[in-house]
Protein backbone atom coordinates (compact mmCIF):
# COMPACT_ATOMS: atom_id res chain seq x y z
CA UNK A 1 0.00 0.00 0.00
CA UNK A 2 2.68 2.41 -0.03
CA UNK A 3 3.70 2.07 -3.88
CA UNK A 4 5.93 4.67 -5.31
CA UNK A 5 6.32 5.54 -1.63
CA UNK A 6 10.48 6.06 -2.45
CA UNK A 7 10.15 7.95 -5.12
CA UNK A 8 9.38 11.88 -4.14
CA UNK A 9 6.41 11.28 -6.86
CA UNK A 10 5.07 15.65 -5.92
CA UNK A 11 6.79 18.66 -5.65
CA UNK A 12 6.77 18.62 -1.88
CA UNK A 13 7.31 15.01 -0.97
CA UNK A 14 10.75 16.03 -0.40
CA UNK A 15 10.09 19.21 2.25
CA UNK A 16 7.78 16.94 4.07
CA UNK A 17 9.95 14.35 4.34
CA UNK A 18 12.90 16.95 5.36
CA UNK A 19 10.66 18.03 8.14
CA UNK A 20 9.79 14.75 9.20
CA UNK A 21 13.62 13.51 9.78
CA UNK A 22 14.75 16.77 10.92
CA UNK A 23 11.60 16.52 14.03
CA UNK A 24 12.94 12.99 14.92
CA UNK A 25 16.51 13.22 14.60
CA UNK A 26 16.16 15.96 16.82
CA UNK A 27 13.59 14.43 19.26
CA UNK A 28 16.54 11.41 18.83
CA UNK A 29 19.41 13.31 20.12
CA UNK A 30 17.61 14.82 23.29
CA UNK A 31 16.32 11.92 23.96
CA UNK A 32 19.58 9.94 24.08
CA UNK A 33 21.34 13.13 25.86
CA UNK A 34 18.92 13.40 28.23
CA UNK A 35 19.02 9.69 29.30
CA UNK A 36 22.93 9.47 28.86
CA UNK A 37 23.58 11.99 31.28
CA UNK A 38 20.92 10.03 33.36
CA UNK A 39 22.84 7.25 32.80
CA UNK A 40 26.30 8.97 33.82
CA UNK A 41 24.84 10.73 37.13
CA UNK A 42 23.61 7.68 38.18
CA UNK A 43 27.11 5.35 37.58
CA UNK A 44 28.93 8.49 38.93
CA UNK A 45 27.24 10.34 42.07
CA UNK A 46 26.51 6.64 43.06
CA UNK A 47 26.61 6.52 46.89
CA UNK A 48 29.80 4.13 46.65
CA UNK A 49 31.66 6.60 45.24
CA UNK A 50 30.84 9.88 46.81
CA UNK A 51 31.97 10.61 50.23
CA UNK A 52 28.89 12.52 52.61
CA UNK A 53 32.02 15.48 52.68
CA UNK A 54 31.74 16.12 48.84
CA UNK A 55 28.41 16.57 48.78
CA UNK A 56 27.61 20.34 47.85
CA UNK A 57 23.97 22.04 47.64
CA UNK A 58 23.80 24.40 44.61
CA UNK A 59 21.60 26.67 44.36
CA UNK A 60 21.68 28.27 41.00
CA UNK A 61 24.19 27.65 37.86
CA UNK A 62 23.37 30.72 35.34
CA UNK A 63 25.39 29.08 32.26
CA UNK A 64 23.43 25.95 33.04
CA UNK A 65 20.05 27.93 33.43
CA UNK A 66 20.75 29.72 29.87
CA UNK A 67 21.41 26.51 28.02
CA UNK A 68 18.75 24.38 29.04
CA UNK A 69 16.45 27.37 27.72
CA UNK A 70 17.81 28.76 24.85
CA UNK A 71 18.96 25.64 23.22
CA UNK A 72 15.47 23.67 23.30
CA UNK A 73 14.00 26.87 21.72
CA UNK A 74 16.55 26.85 18.88
CA UNK A 75 15.70 23.52 18.36
CA UNK A 76 11.90 24.29 18.85
CA UNK A 77 12.12 27.20 16.23
CA UNK A 78 14.28 25.08 13.80
CA UNK A 79 11.35 21.96 13.83
CA UNK A 80 8.63 25.11 13.02
CA UNK A 81 10.69 26.27 10.54
CA UNK A 82 10.72 22.94 8.21
CA UNK A 83 7.63 22.32 9.62
CA UNK A 84 5.56 25.07 8.70
CA UNK A 85 7.31 26.03 5.14
CA UNK A 86 6.45 23.08 4.26
CA UNK A 87 2.75 23.37 5.70
CA UNK A 88 2.41 26.75 4.19
CA UNK A 89 2.96 25.07 0.63
CA UNK A 90 0.68 22.03 1.08
CA UNK A 91 -2.15 24.64 2.00
CA UNK A 92 -1.78 27.28 -0.79
CA UNK A 93 -3.82 25.98 -3.74
CA UNK A 94 -2.20 27.80 -7.27
CA UNK A 95 -4.31 29.82 -8.72
CA UNK A 96 -4.07 28.11 -12.48
CA UNK A 97 -4.65 24.30 -11.28
CA UNK A 98 -6.77 21.83 -12.76
CA UNK A 99 -9.52 20.77 -10.46
CA UNK A 100 -11.69 17.52 -10.16
CA UNK A 101 -14.13 17.22 -7.63
CA UNK A 102 -14.00 14.15 -5.08
CA UNK A 103 -17.09 12.46 -3.97
CA UNK A 104 -15.89 10.16 -0.88
CA UNK A 105 -18.60 7.79 0.42
CA UNK A 106 -18.84 4.74 2.25
CA UNK A 107 -16.81 2.52 0.63
CA UNK A 108 -15.52 4.43 -2.48
CA UNK A 109 -13.75 7.30 -4.28
CA UNK A 110 -15.39 8.94 -7.29
CA UNK A 111 -13.87 11.32 -9.10
CA UNK A 112 -15.95 14.01 -11.45
CA UNK A 113 -14.11 16.56 -14.04
CA UNK A 114 -15.11 19.88 -15.17
CA UNK A 115 -16.19 18.38 -18.26
CA UNK A 116 -18.37 15.67 -16.52
CA UNK A 117 -16.42 12.80 -16.97
CA UNK A 118 -16.42 10.28 -13.45
CA UNK A 119 -14.03 7.57 -13.10
CA UNK A 120 -13.36 5.74 -9.96
CA UNK A 121 -9.69 5.94 -9.95
CA UNK A 122 -7.80 9.47 -10.44
CA UNK A 123 -5.73 10.08 -13.92
CA UNK A 124 -3.86 13.05 -13.97
CA UNK A 125 -1.30 14.32 -16.18
CA UNK A 126 2.73 14.58 -15.59
CA UNK A 127 3.64 18.23 -13.76
CA UNK A 128 0.65 20.17 -13.56
CA UNK A 129 -1.02 21.82 -10.60
CA UNK A 130 -4.37 19.41 -9.78
CA UNK A 131 -6.56 20.39 -6.72
CA UNK A 132 -8.46 18.00 -5.23
CA UNK A 133 -12.12 19.62 -4.01
CA UNK A 134 -13.24 17.03 -1.33
CA UNK A 135 -17.09 16.09 -0.38
CA UNK A 136 -19.06 13.02 1.60
CA UNK A 137 -23.07 13.52 1.20
CA UNK A 138 -24.65 14.69 4.15
CA UNK A 139 -25.96 11.48 5.66
CA UNK A 140 -22.41 9.57 5.51
CA UNK A 141 -19.34 9.08 7.80
CA UNK A 142 -16.06 11.44 7.99
CA UNK A 143 -13.09 9.33 5.10
CA UNK A 144 -9.38 10.54 4.23
CA UNK A 145 -8.36 10.82 1.06
CA UNK A 146 -4.60 9.72 1.34
CA UNK A 147 -2.08 9.37 -1.19
CA UNK A 148 1.24 7.90 0.56
CA UNK A 149 3.92 8.68 -2.29
CA UNK A 150 2.60 12.09 -2.84
CA UNK A 151 2.67 12.91 1.20
CA UNK A 152 -0.94 14.44 1.07
CA UNK A 153 -3.60 13.74 2.96
CA UNK A 154 -6.71 15.59 4.17
CA UNK A 155 -10.05 14.65 5.85
CA UNK A 156 -13.29 14.37 3.49
CA UNK A 157 -16.51 15.45 5.89
CA UNK A 158 -20.13 15.26 5.58
CA UNK A 159 -21.60 18.89 4.23
CA UNK A 160 -18.15 20.38 4.41
CA UNK A 161 -16.32 21.14 1.66
CA UNK A 162 -12.29 20.63 2.07
CA UNK A 163 -9.20 20.82 -0.40
CA UNK A 164 -5.36 19.42 -1.24
CA UNK A 165 -3.50 19.74 -4.11
CA UNK A 166 -0.69 18.26 -5.84
CA UNK A 167 2.10 18.34 -8.59
CA UNK A 168 2.88 14.88 -9.67
CA UNK A 169 6.84 14.39 -10.90
CA UNK A 170 6.74 10.89 -11.61
CA UNK A 171 4.99 8.84 -14.11
CA UNK A 172 3.69 5.84 -12.78
CA UNK A 173 0.40 4.26 -10.82
CA UNK A 174 0.06 5.03 -7.02
CA UNK A 175 -2.15 4.06 -3.88
CA UNK A 176 -4.93 6.21 -2.58
CA UNK A 177 -6.17 4.84 0.74
CA UNK A 178 -8.64 5.79 3.40
CA UNK A 179 -6.64 6.88 6.32
CA UNK A 180 -9.98 7.32 8.81
CA UNK A 181 -12.02 3.85 9.95
CA UNK A 182 -14.78 4.59 7.92
CA UNK A 183 -17.10 0.92 8.86
CA UNK A 184 -17.47 -2.71 7.23
CA UNK A 185 -15.53 -1.80 3.88
CA UNK A 186 -13.02 0.58 5.11
CA UNK A 187 -10.34 -1.85 4.28
CA UNK A 188 -11.76 -2.18 0.42
CA UNK A 189 -12.10 1.60 0.30
CA UNK A 190 -8.98 2.05 -2.04
CA UNK A 191 -8.41 3.71 -5.42
CA UNK A 192 -5.25 4.89 -7.69
CA UNK A 193 -4.12 8.04 -9.04
CA UNK A 194 -2.42 7.53 -12.15
CA UNK A 195 0.02 10.43 -13.30
CA UNK A 196 0.02 9.80 -17.22
CA UNK A 197 1.93 12.02 -19.83
CA UNK A 198 0.52 15.23 -20.97
CA UNK A 199 -0.68 14.24 -24.43
CA UNK A 200 -2.00 10.81 -23.55
CA UNK A 201 -4.20 12.77 -20.71
CA UNK A 202 -5.30 15.24 -23.25
CA UNK A 203 -6.64 12.23 -25.32
CA UNK A 204 -8.50 10.79 -23.00
CA UNK A 205 -9.83 13.65 -21.47
CA UNK A 206 -11.50 14.42 -24.88
CA UNK A 207 -12.53 10.63 -25.76
CA UNK A 208 -16.03 9.08 -24.06
CA UNK A 209 -13.61 6.25 -22.50
CA UNK A 210 -14.25 5.61 -18.66
CA UNK A 211 -10.60 4.79 -18.12
CA UNK A 212 -7.50 5.48 -20.47
CA UNK A 213 -7.26 1.73 -20.41
CA UNK A 214 -10.64 0.89 -22.35
CA UNK A 215 -10.36 -0.73 -25.40
CA UNK A 216 -14.22 -2.09 -26.04
CA UNK A 217 -17.50 0.12 -26.99
CA UNK A 218 -17.99 2.55 -23.91
CA UNK A 219 -19.85 1.28 -20.91
CA UNK A 220 -23.36 1.81 -20.76
CA UNK A 221 -24.54 4.80 -18.36
CA UNK A 222 -26.20 2.12 -15.58
CA UNK A 223 -22.59 0.19 -15.73
CA UNK A 224 -20.67 3.57 -15.08
CA UNK A 225 -22.68 4.65 -12.45
CA UNK A 226 -22.49 1.32 -10.70
CA UNK A 227 -18.81 1.56 -10.18
CA UNK A 228 -18.97 5.09 -9.65
CA UNK A 229 -22.05 5.28 -6.82
CA UNK A 230 -19.76 2.86 -5.04
CA UNK A 231 -22.30 -0.03 -5.57
CA UNK A 232 -19.22 -2.01 -6.50
CA UNK A 233 -17.95 -2.02 -3.02
CA UNK A 234 -20.88 -3.73 -1.48
CA UNK A 235 -22.49 -5.36 -4.63
CA UNK A 236 -21.10 -8.04 -7.17
CA UNK A 237 -22.30 -9.14 -10.63
CA UNK A 238 -20.99 -12.70 -10.14
CA UNK A 239 -23.11 -14.22 -7.44
CA UNK A 240 -20.78 -13.98 -4.45
CA UNK A 241 -21.58 -12.13 -1.34
CA UNK A 242 -19.55 -9.02 -0.37
CA UNK A 243 -21.45 -6.80 2.21
CA UNK A 244 -25.14 -6.43 0.27
CA UNK A 245 -26.59 -8.97 -2.12
CA UNK A 246 -25.11 -10.03 -5.99
CA UNK A 247 -27.41 -8.78 -8.26
CA UNK A 248 -26.57 -11.79 -10.49
CA UNK A 249 -30.10 -12.89 -11.70
CA UNK A 250 -31.26 -10.95 -9.21
CA UNK A 251 -33.85 -8.99 -11.09
CA UNK A 252 -37.46 -10.85 -11.21
CA UNK A 253 -36.36 -13.32 -8.58
CA UNK A 254 -38.17 -13.52 -4.86
CA UNK A 255 -37.17 -12.71 -1.92
CA UNK A 256 -37.15 -12.43 1.59
CA UNK A 257 -36.77 -9.35 3.35
CA UNK A 258 -37.59 -7.67 6.55
CA UNK A 259 -40.37 -5.22 7.02
CA UNK A 260 -40.61 -2.71 9.53
CA UNK A 261 -39.22 -6.05 11.63
CA UNK A 262 -41.50 -8.43 10.09
CA UNK A 263 -40.31 -11.29 7.41
CA UNK A 264 -42.24 -11.08 4.13
CA UNK A 265 -41.36 -11.99 0.24
CA UNK A 266 -41.57 -8.86 -2.36
CA UNK A 267 -40.79 -9.63 -6.01
CA UNK A 268 -37.65 -7.60 -6.97
CA UNK A 269 -38.82 -5.50 -10.01
CA UNK A 270 -38.36 -1.62 -10.82
CA UNK A 271 -40.47 -0.77 -8.03
CA UNK A 272 -38.19 -2.52 -5.71
CA UNK A 273 -35.37 -1.19 -6.87
CA UNK A 274 -36.10 2.27 -7.06
CA UNK A 275 -37.38 1.92 -3.05
CA UNK A 276 -34.22 0.24 -2.51
CA UNK A 277 -31.63 3.20 -3.78
CA UNK A 278 -33.85 5.96 -2.10
CA UNK A 279 -35.21 3.84 1.58
CA UNK A 280 -32.71 1.18 1.71
CA UNK A 281 -34.06 0.60 5.08
CA UNK A 282 -37.32 -0.09 4.29
CA UNK A 283 -37.31 -3.53 3.06
CA UNK A 284 -33.90 -5.30 4.34
CA UNK A 285 -33.37 -8.80 2.36
CA UNK A 286 -32.54 -11.57 5.70
CA UNK A 287 -29.09 -12.13 6.28
CA UNK A 288 -27.70 -8.64 5.57
CA UNK A 289 -26.79 -6.11 8.25
CA UNK A 290 -29.31 -2.82 7.98
CA UNK A 291 -28.34 0.85 7.91
CA UNK A 292 -25.61 -0.06 5.92
CA UNK A 293 -26.20 0.87 2.62
CA UNK A 294 -27.05 4.82 2.45
CA UNK A 295 -29.56 6.66 0.99
CA UNK A 296 -28.82 8.06 -2.45
CA UNK A 297 -32.15 9.84 -3.15
CA UNK A 298 -29.58 13.29 -3.61
CA UNK A 299 -27.07 11.64 -5.41
CA UNK A 300 -28.89 10.34 -8.69
CA UNK A 301 -31.94 12.04 -10.85
CA UNK A 302 -34.88 10.30 -12.37
CA UNK A 303 -32.70 9.54 -16.05
CA UNK A 304 -30.32 7.67 -13.68
CA UNK A 305 -32.27 5.61 -11.83
CA UNK A 306 -33.61 4.42 -15.27
CA UNK A 307 -30.11 3.97 -16.40
CA UNK A 308 -29.07 1.67 -13.03
CA UNK A 309 -32.27 -0.32 -13.16
CA UNK A 310 -31.47 -1.35 -16.68
CA UNK A 311 -28.22 -2.28 -15.73
CA UNK A 312 -29.59 -4.55 -13.04
CA UNK A 313 -32.11 -6.27 -15.40
CA UNK A 314 -29.31 -6.81 -17.90
CA UNK A 315 -27.36 -8.88 -14.98
CA UNK A 316 -30.56 -11.30 -15.30
CA UNK A 317 -31.04 -11.36 -18.81
CA UNK A 318 -27.01 -11.89 -19.56
CA UNK A 319 -27.53 -15.12 -17.39
CA UNK A 320 -30.36 -16.24 -18.01
CA UNK A 321 -29.98 -16.17 -21.89
CA UNK A 322 -26.34 -17.66 -21.11
CA UNK A 323 -28.53 -20.61 -19.62
CA UNK A 324 -30.65 -20.77 -22.62
CA UNK A 325 -28.13 -21.26 -24.88
CA UNK A 326 -25.65 -23.60 -23.40
CA UNK A 327 -29.06 -25.88 -23.23
CA UNK A 328 -29.86 -25.48 -27.08
CA UNK A 329 -26.42 -25.57 -28.20
CA UNK A 330 -25.56 -28.91 -25.86
CA UNK A 331 -24.75 -31.84 -28.35
CA UNK A 332 -27.90 -33.82 -28.15
CA UNK A 333 -27.02 -37.44 -26.68
CA UNK A 334 -28.17 -40.00 -29.37
CA UNK A 335 -31.16 -42.42 -27.50
CA UNK A 336 -30.31 -46.29 -27.88
CA UNK A 337 -33.17 -48.80 -28.19
CA UNK A 338 -32.32 -50.84 -24.93
CA UNK A 339 -35.36 -51.93 -22.45
CA UNK A 340 -35.17 -49.89 -19.20
CA UNK A 341 -34.49 -51.49 -16.06
CA UNK A 342 -36.36 -50.29 -12.78
CA UNK A 343 -33.00 -50.51 -10.07
CA UNK A 344 -34.33 -50.04 -6.37
CA UNK A 345 -31.91 -48.13 -4.67
CA UNK A 346 -31.57 -48.31 -1.10
CA UNK A 347 -32.39 -45.24 1.33
CA UNK A 348 -28.72 -45.49 2.71
CA UNK A 349 -27.11 -45.38 -0.70
CA UNK A 350 -29.83 -42.58 -1.75
CA UNK A 351 -27.92 -40.04 1.48
CA UNK A 352 -24.40 -41.25 0.08
CA UNK A 353 -25.43 -39.90 -3.79
CA UNK A 354 -26.45 -36.34 -2.01
CA UNK A 355 -23.94 -33.13 -3.44
CA UNK A 356 -21.51 -32.62 -0.09
CA UNK A 357 -21.71 -28.70 1.12
CA UNK A 358 -18.24 -27.23 0.59
CA UNK A 359 -17.67 -24.92 3.90
CA UNK A 360 -15.17 -23.18 2.25
CA UNK A 361 -17.81 -22.12 -0.64
CA UNK A 362 -20.47 -21.34 1.86
CA UNK A 363 -18.05 -19.18 4.43
CA UNK A 364 -17.55 -16.82 0.49
CA UNK A 365 -20.96 -17.15 -0.31
CA UNK A 366 -22.98 -16.27 2.95
CA UNK A 367 -20.81 -12.79 3.57
CA UNK A 368 -18.55 -14.17 6.53
CA UNK A 369 -15.73 -13.10 4.33
CA UNK A 370 -16.71 -9.83 4.45
CA UNK A 371 -15.97 -9.57 8.08
CA UNK A 372 -13.92 -12.25 9.28
CA UNK A 373 -10.34 -12.22 7.77
CA UNK A 374 -8.33 -15.80 7.54
CA UNK A 375 -5.06 -14.13 7.71
CA UNK A 376 -4.98 -12.65 11.43
CA UNK A 377 -5.44 -9.06 10.34
CA UNK A 378 -8.75 -7.21 11.86
CA UNK A 379 -11.99 -6.08 10.11
CA UNK A 380 -15.11 -5.93 11.61
CA UNK A 381 -15.39 -9.08 13.00
CA UNK A 382 -12.61 -11.37 14.75
CA UNK A 383 -9.95 -13.13 12.31
CA UNK A 384 -10.50 -17.14 11.78
CA UNK A 385 -7.17 -17.79 11.70
CA UNK A 386 -6.68 -20.59 14.32
CA UNK A 387 -9.54 -19.53 15.97
CA UNK A 388 -10.39 -23.87 16.82
CA UNK A 389 -9.18 -24.15 20.06
CA UNK A 390 -8.28 -21.02 20.80
CA UNK A 391 -8.77 -19.74 23.56
CA UNK A 392 -11.07 -16.78 23.42
CA UNK A 393 -12.53 -13.58 26.39
CA UNK A 394 -16.00 -13.21 25.72
CA UNK A 395 -18.85 -11.26 27.21
CA UNK A 396 -22.04 -13.88 28.41
CA UNK A 397 -24.90 -11.42 29.53
CA UNK A 398 -23.15 -8.85 30.37
CA UNK A 399 -20.25 -10.79 32.69
CA UNK A 400 -16.69 -11.31 31.07
CA UNK A 401 -15.47 -14.97 31.13
CA UNK A 402 -12.83 -17.08 29.04
CA UNK A 403 -14.16 -19.91 26.89
CA UNK A 404 -12.53 -22.55 24.26
CA UNK A 405 -13.27 -22.08 20.83
CA UNK A 406 -14.04 -26.03 20.24
CA UNK A 407 -17.15 -27.35 18.21
CA UNK A 408 -19.56 -26.81 21.15
CA UNK A 409 -18.43 -22.77 21.08
CA UNK A 410 -18.40 -22.62 17.05
CA UNK A 411 -21.67 -24.36 16.43
CA UNK A 412 -23.35 -21.42 18.88
CA UNK A 413 -21.45 -18.58 16.97
CA UNK A 414 -23.01 -19.03 13.87
CA UNK A 415 -26.20 -19.66 15.19
CA UNK A 416 -26.61 -17.08 17.78
CA UNK A 417 -23.57 -15.01 17.78
CA UNK A 418 -24.98 -12.64 20.44
CA UNK A 419 -25.10 -15.14 23.20
CA UNK A 420 -21.08 -14.90 23.48
CA UNK A 421 -19.41 -11.81 22.58
CA UNK A 422 -15.74 -11.30 21.87
CA UNK A 423 -14.25 -9.02 23.92
CA UNK A 424 -13.12 -5.78 21.49
CA UNK A 425 -16.26 -6.60 19.05
CA UNK A 426 -19.94 -4.87 19.05
CA UNK A 427 -22.48 -7.49 19.16
CA UNK A 428 -25.57 -7.26 16.63
CA UNK A 429 -23.57 -7.03 13.49
CA UNK A 430 -23.35 -10.97 12.32
CA UNK A 431 -27.00 -11.99 11.86
CA UNK A 432 -28.39 -15.55 13.25
CA UNK A 433 -27.43 -17.63 10.50
CA UNK A 434 -28.99 -20.80 12.33
CA UNK A 435 -32.27 -19.63 10.60
CA UNK A 436 -31.03 -19.49 7.46
CA UNK A 437 -27.93 -22.34 7.28
CA UNK A 438 -28.91 -25.67 7.23
CA UNK A 439 -27.93 -27.91 9.94
CA UNK A 440 -25.74 -29.81 7.21
CA UNK A 441 -24.15 -26.46 6.03
CA UNK A 442 -23.15 -25.35 9.56
CA UNK A 443 -21.13 -28.79 10.12
CA UNK A 444 -19.51 -27.97 7.01
CA UNK A 445 -18.97 -23.90 8.06
CA UNK A 446 -17.16 -26.04 11.55
CA UNK A 447 -15.44 -28.64 9.49
CA UNK A 448 -14.08 -25.70 7.46
CA UNK A 449 -12.96 -23.13 10.34
CA UNK A 450 -11.18 -26.25 11.91
CA UNK A 451 -9.22 -26.88 9.12
CA UNK A 452 -8.30 -22.99 8.93
CA UNK A 453 -4.42 -22.79 10.63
Amino acid sequence: MLEGFNKHASTFSADVDRAFWITNGISLAMFLLVVGLMGYFIFRYHHSRVKPEEIRNIKDHLGLEIAWTVIPTILLFVIFYYGYTAFREIRTLPKNAFVVEVLGKRWSWTFIYPNGKQTTELYVPVGENISLRLHAPINDVIHSFYVPAFRVKEDVVPGRENHLWFKATVLGRYDVECSQYCGTGHSRMLSKVEVMDKAAFDAWYASDKLSPHDTGTPKSEGEILFQTLGCVACHSLDGSIIVGPSFQGIFGKKVKVLTNGKPREVLVDETYIRDSVRTPTKDVVEGFPDGVMPNLSDQINPKQMEAIIEFIKKQSVVKNKAVVQAMTTSTPIPMQKTKIQTVQIPVTQQKKQTVAVDGATLFKTKGCIACHSLDGSKRVCPSLQGIYQSKQKVTTDGKLREVVADEEYLHNSIQNPNADVVVGFKAGIMPQFGKMLSQEEIEALVKYLKSIK
